[in-house]
């Protein structure tokens, strides 16, 4: 396979909280990973973000839409489905905790944390994902 995998679809809710809701997801050392971030209607025309690190308050913009995006972070807005999509390229052990974002002037922004296990292993992954909030599935695209 391509070593691509789709977690999907994500509902990017807010916290009561600073405590990163429990989201877990097992990915393989180099492969990708997309994760869809739906929203509601009124951030449509909002930024959306991607931000790494485990704890919201210290965590550091990955990528945006408003700014282009890198070859390790990438990010896309589809407005009419109103799902933006960040992809993590090439991934390493380092990269384990993030929040897909929604910024709001004046407001705390509303986001969605997850966290990445990055494996070496060899086997395929279980299509299964559960959360507080959210139901995910990963598929192997």
């Amino acid at each position: 396979g391509g070593g691509a995998r789709l977690l999907w679809p994500c509902m990017v809710l807010p916290h009561a909280t600073e405590a990163p809701v429990f989201s877990e997801v097992s990915v393989k050392a180099g492969d990708s990973i997309t994760i869809p971030c739906l929203y509601e209607s009124k951030y449509i025309n909002h930024v959306k973000f991607l931000c790494k690190g485990y704890y919201w308050t210290s965590c550091s913009y990955a990528v945006k839409t408003n700014k282009p995006s890198s070859g390790k972070f990438l990010i896309s807005d589809d407005k009419s489905q109103r799902i933006f999509t960040v992809t993590i390229n090439d991934l390493t052990d380092q990269d384990t905790d993030y929040w897909c974002a929604v910024e709001i002037d004046g407001v705390p922004d509303v986001r969605e944390y997850f966290h990445l296990s990055v494996t070496r292993g060899k086997r395929d992954l279980k299509a299964s994902l559960c959360t507080f909030q959210i139901l995910c599935e990963i598929l192997t695209i």
